[in-house]
Order: structure tokens, then sequence, then C-alpha cells
């Protein structure tokens, strides 16, 4: 017999039919999340010890393992390009979401740059700060101490990633960076490596993974929950030799860097999504209209 028409597949980026099975995923995830949160708290006890100057000590290792854990509890695939510093560095990324952080940090021993109110947030503040989080309080005067800190981390314990537009974004824009976070680098001498991050879902930037607007960070953790998985591309730049520029020109060079880094990615989606749709129309092309055991016999 004949069968009924297929439904036509939903365009690339748009949500398909309504998935019966997201609050079974979500509730499991976030019980695996709570887990998760609970053994890093036993860790940082165990492991981390508060130096005089309030800082806390900490295993590189072991919080760059906690992140590729997050990552695999919510599913998320990361593609890098470049190579990720070995040494000293100042990451500069561009900024989408509180995802970024558990991507970037499951690819080295990577501590952040981070916005005081994540301080107060309860445990996940604590837990950021024995990670060797460093955090600044908007338009409070303080970049010069900040910088002051961010300089000694480079020198003393490695790798410190910042997000110097300030917010996040849909990925669709990069914002102007401030100068005035790089001012580290340029001080101490540590290269800047750009970072770009693109999150991609069936070749069009992904909806769900933005952190963005008035959205709270309970209702994003609840839609990122029910997503099936998430594809992010980290592409790391060639690093920028901070005395060859002055602030504002490193600011300049390190965001037109990322900016063609997603523009590139963005053409090659382009380009795959059209090739996955010319090869999807030669097929239709050559099908019969009719498949042979699909005839209607004749009377």
């Amino acid at each position: 017999m004949i069968g009924p028409p297929r439904a036509p597949a939903p365009p690339a980026g748009e949500p398909g039919p309504p998935d019966r099975t997201a609050w079974l995923r979500a509730a499991w995830r976030a019980l695996r999340l709570l887990e998760h949160l609970l053994t890093g708290t036993l860790l940082t006890v165990a492991v981390a010890w508060r130096r005089p100057d309030g800082s806390y000590s900490y295993r590189p290792n072991i919080v760059r393992w906690w992140h590729q854990r997050a990552c695999r509890i919510l599913r998320i695939v990361v593609e890098v390009t470049g190579t990720a510093p070995r040494e000293s560095a100042l990451l500069v990324a561009n900024h989408v979401s509180w995802l970024d952080v558990p991507v970037l940090g499951g690819l080295g021993p990577i501590a952040f740059l981070s916005k005081a109110e994540v301080r107060g947030w309860p445990l996940i503040g604590w837990l950021a700060a024995t990670a060797g989080t460093q955090f600044i309080a908007r338009g409070s005067g303080e970049a010069g101490a900040v910088g002051e800190r961010i300089g000694n981390h480079l020198v003393d314990h490695g790798c410190l990633a910042l997000f110097p537009e300030g917010t996040t974004t849909d990925g669709s824009i990069v914002k102007p960076f401030f100068p005035r976070l790089l001012a580290a680098a340029s001080a101490s001498g540590v290269p800047v490596v750009p970072v770009a991050l693109r999150y991609e879902r069936g070749g069009a930037l992904d909806p769900i993974a933005p952190f963005v607007g008035e959205e709270s960070i309970l209702s994003h953790l609840r839609r990122v929950l029910t997503a099936r998985r998430f594809l992010v591309q980290v592409v790391f730049g060639e690093p920028l030799d901070p005395r060859a520029f002055d602030r504002r020109g490193l600011a300049t060079r390190a965001r037109t860097t990322i900016v063609q880094a997603l523009d590139h990615l963005a053409a090659a989606a382009r380009r795959q999504t059209l090739d996955r749709e010319e090869r999807s129309s030669r097929g239709a092309r050559a099908r019969p209209a009719f498949a042979p055991h699909d005839r209607l016999p004749l009377a």
C-alpha cells in the first residue's frame, strides 16, 4: 500500500517535533549535576586551602577534570581548532553563555576573570573562588587592582581567561572589547591568545546555549537540561605579543581575530548545509515516484 506522506524535516536550526522524553532527560541530568556539585565540594574541602592573602590554593588538573565531566553531563561536544597554550597566557574570548566556562576550563589548566556577583552565588561562587577565579565589580574603579592580581596569577600560575565584551551575546555579533582588562598582559609581557566560541545546532547558531537578556540562571538551566546535546566550536588564534600594541590596539587586534574566526566557521557551516541540501535534492530526483512494491495492482 501507499503510505501517508512523510512530514518535511524542519529547516536547519529550527526545533523539530515535541520531544516527549525531554522532562525525563532533564530530571536525570539535574540529578547528575547535583551529584557533580557535591563531588566538587568534597574535593575542594579535601585539597584546597586558604592562603594568608585570602586566595586559595587549588589543583588545576582536578579543576580541569571537573569542567570536562560537567560537559559530559550536559552533553556538550567540543570541537577544537588550533592549540591551547601550555604556558602562561591571557586568553580573551567572545562570551555567549555560562557554558563557556566549563567548555574552556576543560581544555587546560585555565582560571577565569568573572563579575563579582558570581562570588555571591550559593556554592557556585565558593567553588569558583577556590578554582582560582578572579572577581571584578562593574564600575567600581578597581580595574587597576584586579589587573595587578591577574598579572600575578599569569606569572605564578599560568593561563587565565576573560571575556572582554563585559556581557554575553547570542553569538551573532562580537561587541567591542574593554581595553583596560588587557592591561595585565601588557604589564607582564604574557602573550594574549584570542579564542573564538561558536555554538551550533543544525548548521545555524544554537538558540538554546546563549544566556542573554533578563533570563534567570534557573530558567536557562532548565532549557539546557532538556536539550539533547550541544556542539561548540573553539578556535585558538595565534598568540599576540602585547608589547607590540598599546592596550586599545591589542583589544582591537584580538577582537578582529575572533570575528574573522567566527565568520570562517559560519561560512563553513553554510557550505555544509548547502551540500546536504544538494545531496538530498539529487537523491529525491533519482528515486522513482513509486517504488515497485508500492504500485497499485491492476484491475
